[in-house]
């Protein structure tokens, strides 16, 4: 009954005539139903329901400084506010974490790469799919209902700051997404509303048609564990940065016989 072709978990998607920042790998997300929300987190999450979203694709990985500084040197992104880390005096321009994602981006430049790599940011819906995975799902986290730890997640008290993308395979989702959770707090596209979820639409919610504060989703690496919750939204400014801030793209699916 899917009427899209499922990307294979590490299929390399490459942006027809785009630049070397546009190549990404990725992994499918079929079109379907998913369980979003949630009756025990915050209100804002409430209430849990059945979402039907169009196939779509999604990167693997948090974007990174190494793939972010294409993007800058093709003059089609502006610079991270900051080029530090928490513990890094020297980081954004520093071979040695050109895989570590990039932070101190606001959202409209995250929305800025996005584009400029023949993609856009997720929505609320699509994220949080690829984050637990289809109907019947219910999973608190992307690997299931295990509480967090170092081994699936960059959270508190882990490394007290971001590490290198992809490092804890343990952590994937079912969709084989990593560091959906901790890392680095990621931009969504939706407007934030507190109460949307009460009369969002059941087939591929977008969010708000307007509103003052975006979304972010995942927790980072100083979140706890109700944070790291596929379910868990973040409210906040548009134009804000943090060194605990980063994003990943999106990309609709090609349609296969």
């Amino acid at each position: 009954m899917i009427c899209y072709r499922v990307v294979a978990a590490a299929a390399a998607f490459f942006v027809s005539g785009g630049s070397a920042f546009a190549a990404s790998e990725t992994v499918g997300v079929p079109a379907g139903e998913f369980l979003m929300g949630s009756e025990h987190g915050a209100a804002d999450e409430a209430p849990q329901r059945a979402v039907a979203l169009s196939a779509f694709r999604l990167d693997r990985f948090e974007v990174t400084n190494g793939r972010y500084r294409e993007c800058v040197a093709a003059g089609a992104c502006t610079p991270p506010v900051l080029g530090v880390s928490r513990t890094r005096a020297s980081y954004f321009a520093a071979p040695e974490f050109a895989d570590h994602p990039v932070i101190y981006v606001s959202w409209p430049q995250a929305d800025a790469f996005c584009r400029s790599a023949g993609g856009r940011l997720p929505t609320e819906a699509e994220w949080e799919k690829a984050a637990r995975g289809a109907s019947p799902s219910r999973s608190e986290y992307p690997w299931g209902d295990t509480p967090p730890d170092c081994a699936h997640a960059n959270l508190a008290g882990c490394v007290g700051d971001t590490d290198a993308v992809g490092a804890r395979p343990l952590g994937q989702s079912p969709f084989a997404a990593l560091d959906m959770a901790g890392n680095v707090w990621e931009w969504v596209a939706d407007w934030y509303a507190a109460a949307y979820y009460q009369t969002a639409p059941a087939t591929d919610p977008t969010g708000p048609g307007a509103g003052t504060l975006k979304v972010m989703r995942g927790g980072c690496w100083e979140s706890t564990a109700s944070n790291l919750r596929v379910s868990c939204r973040r409210p906040e400014l548009p134009k804000a940065w943090a060194d605990n801030i980063g994003f990943r793209c999106a990309y609709d699916a090609e349609v296969t016989p």
